[in-house]
């Protein structure tokens, strides 16, 4: 495992406090020895933050804000379980983040896989640049078998969140060709409920999966324009009844608001 982080607090810091904490937990069992990573970060202050985390070949997380304001904190964990002995751990990223006239931007990627479930290639990005404020928080975890982003009991309510003139990009994939995205540019303010994601061997979830109930609304006040993208190689199902055969765009400009009661969509 490689981590990266900021070096140049004179420069590139100058006004935040980060905290950081690296952890490593070395487990012997059965004459087989892990060492889990675990890595903990908070910052509070105003300027420019960002963190690498590199877990062997099974997946990456990157992470960077700016603003007059920013704080929050960032945790990531390689497990280094290699469950079944298919030779890829388990992996977590969590964030909860804020900036005010600034951005966030966030990603994760799996890299590595047991092939009988699918290939590798996954990622979730969220980018949120702002006027005003955003706030992001965010849970991703990889494994042998899938990408799930899941997020109850971590925030299961308004995880990406944006006031003022703001540009907000969002999306979850599978491959080059198929995944999911919201595209929000607007003078407003804007909620985005988006509870689960999750990807299958040649399949994925937007707005729901992980065993658990559908939260998946978007709410604007304000105006601008709000886009839905859905790519697949097969067909895109959507909880509202609708369905395509392999690409989706649900396209709304509006003046005063904007509101999308379950936007939670499967393609395949």
């Amino acid at each position: 495992m490689v981590i990266h982080t900021p070096s140049g607090g004179d420069t590139k810091m100058k006004k935040i406090l980060i905290v950081g904490i690296l952890a490593f937990a070395m487990i012997a069992s059965a004459g087989l020895v892990s060492a889990v990573t675990t890595v903990d970060t908070t910052w509070n202050g105003g300027g420019l933050f960002e963190t690498h985390f590199t877990a062997g070949d099974d997946a990456t997380s990157d992470f960077s804000t700016s603003g007059r304001v920013i704080s929050g904190e960032w945790h990531a964990t390689d497990s280094d379980d290699n469950p079944y002995g298919y030779g890829v751990d388990s992996v977590k990223a969590e964030v909860k983040a804020h900036t005010t006239d600034g951005f966030i931007e966030y990603k994760f990627d799996r890299t590595d896989a047991k092939t009988s479930y699918g290939p590798a290639g996954q990622e979730s990005y969220t980018f949120i640049g702002t006027s005003g404020t955003g706030d992001f928080a965010w849970r991703s975890t990889s494994n042998y078998a899938s990408l799930s982003s899941c997020n109850f009991g971590w925030q299961a309510n308004g995880q990406i969140q944006a006031t003022g003139v703001h540009f907000i990009d969002h999306y979850f994939s599978i491959s080059p060709t198929e995944g999911a995205e919201i595209v929000v540019d607007a003078d407003a303010t804007t909620v985005i409920t988006d509870m689960n994601e999750k990807s299958g061997s040649s399949s994925y979830t937007f707005g729901k999966g992980c065993g658990c109930y559908t939260n998946a609304n978007v709410d604007i006040v304000g105006s601008g324009v709000f886009d839905l993208y859905a790519h697949a190689d097969n067909s895109i199902v959507t909880d509202n009844g609708i369905t395509t055969d392999g690409y989706l765009n649900i396209h709304s400009a509006f003046g005063s608001g904007f509101h999308f009661d379950n936007f939670a969509l499967e393609g395949n």
